[in-house]
């Protein structure tokens, strides 16, 4: 092996361990009671039998088939090769989850070494990618594993297309076409791959072009592998989903949030602190200077300073397009999000990407004195290591974060204190450890903050059916009927309410009306009737 092999070698050893050592702490966590618990621990669709229906359902077609909004059967797939290795040991869940992200860290050097040309720079990008504090999300969560998995197959997709610059084969081209389609399968966010390998092209042809046509004639090949397998994931997930889109929110809020959430999500990496499962930020109802103009004049700035990189810095420009189009479908979907539920760390995971490479390019040109650490620059060096040490220590902090239900919407309701779905969830972990009096009092400081939040009524409803309080459970699952008739669960929780005040006429009459209102499930009602009638 040649030396440079050897240190390059050595390189990924020790990012591999950084990787691990960050996140070790997560080893020893549970099951995360946010989606784990459907997705994982009660998921009887975890079976090799099942397999087969991954591509054709959607992901909650257990237990909540009424979410028909994501199709992502390699992510399934996921879970179900963990179960049959794992069973139900969290331990080696984590492990893995840990060792893909590790994958997908010494792909991003790879991708570095290829993008930058020096080891220096690939190296810190990497490194820091490793540790960058937006990532626990999607490292030590469970059900947020579908970043790195989507990740490992987008990265090597477009090396596979870098692979087909140098030697035209078909060969690179078929892997590179059934990785995008993998990386679909699983995370939409894959949308972006056949834009960035136009890109790409267009910037960097890969055979000279002297005309525009003959330009536009290289970039359509070369984006095809890509662009065929956006079509067939298109094809699957209509088939399997039934609709293009779900549109829940007006179109004007969402079109007047997108600013904001890009000026949130590029102060999330400049700034990684303050991270949360949930953020107070909400869909707009109208435009004010803080939440709208000002986050447009940064988004029009940003735009202005892109079409400048095209004429000065290739390379910066095509970084920069990386770091935008994979958050494109995050925004495109605040057409579905619930409110309380538009923006996550999670969603910059493969943004991240591009932000890491400027940052290790940068990294490698701070003005040098001629002083050497490690056989480097030693401006690199500290600029380099202070970086890590600080985002290393944020990391590890935010780990902590995630080591149960309890302190994950503790630190969610600190963060982001009007977050309706974070209070509910933190009340409903003191529901569920006997402390019924913490959760209604935080369920009733929330309905003071949204009076017809559903969520809010239905789950104070619950709590106080369970506590035998039948009269004031009565009335708020009365509410959340009346908040969203297309419910299944106020109807039958608002039943068996009735029944235990043997009011079963009124019981059944209840169901009857669910039967005929709801938009799934209805046989969830039939059967809690028949059993009521007999």
């Amino acid at each position: 092996m040649t030396r440079p092999a050897q240190r390059r070698l050595l390189i990924v050893a020790c990012l591999l361990l950084v990787t691990f050592l960050v996140h070790a702490r997560a080893t020893g966590f549970g099951f995360c009671v946010f989606d784990d618990t459907h997705q994982i621990i009660n998921n009887p669709t975890l079976q090799w039998k099942s397999a087969p229906s991954y591509f054709v359902k959607d992901v909650w077609q257990f237990p909540q088939p009424q979410y028909r909004n994501y199709f992502r059967p390699v992510f399934l797939l996921w879970l179900l090769i963990n179960f049959k290795l794992f069973g139900l040991h969290p331990a080696f869940w984590h492990l893995t989850s840990i060792a893909l992200h590790g994958v997908v860290v010494v792909m991003v050097f790879r991708l570095g070494l290829r993008l930058l040309g020096s080891e220096l720079a690939a190296g810190a990008a990497a490194l820091l990618f490793a540790v960058l504090p937006t990532h626990v999300e999607s490292v030590v969560w469970l059900s947020g594993i579908t970043e790195p998995l989507s990740a490992v197959f987008f990265i090597g997709a477009f090396l596979l297309y870098l692979r087909w610059r140098e030697t035209h084969t078909l060969r690179s081209m078929l892997f590179c076409a059934l990785l995008t389609l993998f990386a679909f399968f699983a995370k939409e966010t894959a949308a972006a791959l056949p834009f960035l390998i136009a890109i790409y092209e267009w910037l960097f042809p890969s055979v000279p072009a002297e005309t525009l046509r003959a330009r536009a004639n290289t970039t359509v090949r070369a984006s095809i592998p890509a662009l065929g397998a956006a079509i067939i994931y298109a094809a699957m997930r209509i088939n399997a989903m039934h609709h293009v889109a779900v549109i829940n929110n007006p179109p004007l809020q969402v079109f007047i949030t997108w600013p904001l959430l890009l000026w949130k999500y590029t102060a999330m990496m400049l700034w990684p602190v303050g991270l949360s499962l949930f953020y107070s930020t909400t869909l707009l109802k109208q435009p004010s200077l803080e939440s709208f103009w000002l986050p447009l004049a940064f988004t029009a700035g940003s735009a202005i300073l892109l079409v400048f990189a095209f004429t000065r810095n290739k390379l910066a420009a095509f970084l920069a397009c990386w770091w935008l189009l994979p958050l494109v479908p995050a925004l495109v979907g605040l057409w579905s999000f619930p409110e309380g539920d538009i923006m996550h760390d999670r969603y910059t995971y493969l943004s991240s990407v591009a932000f890491v490479l400027l940052l290790g390019w940068a990294i490698s040109r701070v003005p040098r004195t001629g002083a050497q650490a490690f056989n480097l620059p030693v401006e690199s060096v500290v600029l380099l290591l202070s970086i890590f040490g600080a985002w290393s220590a944020l990391s590890a902090q935010q780990t902590l974060v995630w080591k149960n239900g309890l302190t994950l919407f503790s630190h969610a309701v600190q963060v982001a204190p009007t977050n309706v779905r974070a209070r509910n969830l933190l009340a409903n972990q003191f529901f569920k450890a006997g402390d019924a009096g913490r959760a209604l009092a935080i369920y009733d400081a929330t309905l003071r903050l949204d009076p017809n939040a559903w969520e809010t009524n239905f789950a104070t409803g619950i709590t106080l059916l369970t506590t035998g309080q039948l009269p004031h459970a009565e009335f708020f699952l009365r509410r959340s009927c009346a908040l969203d008739r297309t419910n299944p669960l106020g109807y039958l929780y608002l039943a068996d309410a009735l029944r235990a005040q043997n009011r079963i006429s009124e019981a059944q009459a209840i169901l009857q009306q669910g039967i005929s209102q709801v938009d799934s499930q209805p046989e969830l009602l039939r059967q809690k009737l028949s059993t009521i009638a007999n």
